[in-house]
């Protein structure tokens, strides 16, 4: 994992995913606060995540509330509980409805094929062990 001073949590940047971990309690962060909430210290940091993770929950959005969100009706939404131990929200793509499921292992997709505000995330290839945020 390498810390970089002055990324905002969330922030995909040649290619990763930036979330806050406290070195004092040595525990990822999200959502982004000043304080960590298991031991309330000041000092979060910035690191890299690996953006793989699991299913922790989904649904399938059938009728959509957000206009930006109308013409991708149906679609996957899903809570994915990454390898770091945080569960952010995001999309699930490039996998038919049918055959997503809890405990499916998924990796985020690199920004530049993915959303820059939703977390897109695909089934993980079988033979994959490169990280799947590394140019």
């Amino acid at each position: 994992m390498t810390v970089t001073p002055g990324k905002k949590p969330g922030e995909t940047h040649a290619g990763t995913l930036a979330i806050q971990f406290c070195p004092v309690c040595a525990r990822y962060i999200f959502y982004p606060r000043e304080l960590c909430p298991y031991c309330l210290k000041t000092t979060p940091e910035i690191r890299h995540a690996t953006g793989r993770g699991k299913v922790y929950s989904y649904t399938v959005v059938r009728v959509s509330a957000l206009e930006a969100f109308e013409d991708k009706v149906p679609y996957i939404f899903a809570i994915v509980e990454l390898d770091e131990g945080v569960r952010i929200p995001g999309n699930i793509v490039q996998c038919p409805i049918e055959e997503v499921k809890v405990d499916m292992p998924v990796e985020l997709l690199r920004p530049e094929e993915g959303g820059k505000r939703t977390s897109l995330f695909r089934p993980l290839r079988e033979g994959s062990n490169a990280r799947c945020l590394v140019p």
